[in-house]
Formats: structure tokens, sequence, C-alpha cells
């Protein structure tokens, strides 16, 4: 693919803020001691002036998901096996975000990824704020 005339799907991340420690949050979605877990943890801890902090991606078993609903899907599918006491954790989080990436130059092609009602219900429920971020070719 021709990074410099396409728009590419990289990624969705799950990002998180809230008052108290998310730690045991990201240990119960990213297990770091299952290397094939489908959930990876890019970051957990403190971020002045946020407060606590967490971000997330999903991970097919061949690499990254090809599309931001499979990627949702599994991140979804994480969030509502959480137990009692991560579930609490949960709904302390002031900010609950699925950022979709993209990487684009000046395209002369479209790229088109539609969200179904299913998935889009599924965040509603878990109270999840949707974002679209563009990054340019060079980063």
């Amino acid at each position: 693919m021709d990074n410099q005339q396409t728009v590419q799907y990289l990624n969705t991340d799950l990002e998180l803020i809230a008052p108290i420690d998310l730690t045991l949050l990201a240990q119960a979605l990213a297990p770091a001691h299952i290397t094939t877990a489908p959930i990876c943890c890019l970051h957990v801890g403190y971020m002045d002036p946020l407060g606590y902090h967490a971000r997330f991606e999903a991970f097919a078993p061949e690499g990254s998901y090809r599309t931001p609903e499979q990627s949702i899907d599994a991140l979804l599918s994480a969030i509502e096996q959480l137990d009692p006491q991560c579930h609490a954790l949960w709904q302390a989080c002031s900010r609950k975000t699925l950022d979709i990436g993209y990487r684009s130059a000046i395209a002369r092609g479209s790229l088109s990824h539609q969200l179904s009602l299913q998935t889009l219900a599924r965040m509603q429920v878990w109270g999840i704020d949707l974002s679209i971020t563009l990054y340019p070719v060079d980063e």
C-alpha cells in the first residue's frame, strides 16, 4: 500500500481517565502474564493534571485488526467480562474513549469503515465516547 496516497487504518485505543488508580483494571483487561492476551496495556499510571490514566489496544492473533469494528469488538468483549471489583473501577472513570487512529497524507482515494448499530449500542451501555485521530504519514 502506498502510504503517500492513501488513508490507512492503524488501530483503536481505549483511553481511560479516573481519580483513582487503574492498575487493577489494567491487569484485568490486559493480563501481562498471558502473552497471547488479545488486549495490550500501552500505559497505566498517573498523568498530571489529568489524574490516573490507562491506554489499551486490541490485537488479533495475526497482529493488528484490519477494521475499527473488529478492534472495538475485542475491547468491548474484554470490558464485558470484568468482575464486580473491576466494574467498580470502570464506573469510577471520568473519561472512557475509543480513539480510532488513521494515517493519512493528502489522499487521492478514500477509506470508509462502518460501525454497526450493535457496536455503538454496546459502547453506549459502557459510557464510551468515540474519537477519530488522523496522523500524518511521517509519524
